[in-house]
């Protein structure tokens, strides 16, 4: 039985990742979400993806969802201010 091959599965999701991450707006949503919680940029992009492939969508489709729920978040407190 051949033995599990780690490093390719490894170098597999790194490509993916590398290719999701150009996708647009999902630098911003990054860093923003960085600075917003004190982390680094690279922990929250380890966030994002996690968060995405749980929900099962693409970095770009998650990262769009978080920028419109802070939107929305932002437009009720301006209502309410």
């Amino acid at each position: 039985m051949a033995e599990y091959d780690f490093f390719a599965t490894l170098r597999e999701e790194l490509n993916q990742i590398e290719r999701e991450a150009d996708g647009p707006g999902v630098h911003d949503a990054v860093r923003d979400f960085a600075q917003a919680t004190g982390t680094t940029e690279a922990r929250a992009l380890a966030a994002f993806w996690r968060a995405s492939k749980r929900h099962g969508e693409s970095l770009e489709a998650f990262a769009t969802e978080v920028r419109q729920q802070r939107e929305r978040e932002l437009a009720s407190r301006g209502a309410h201010a």
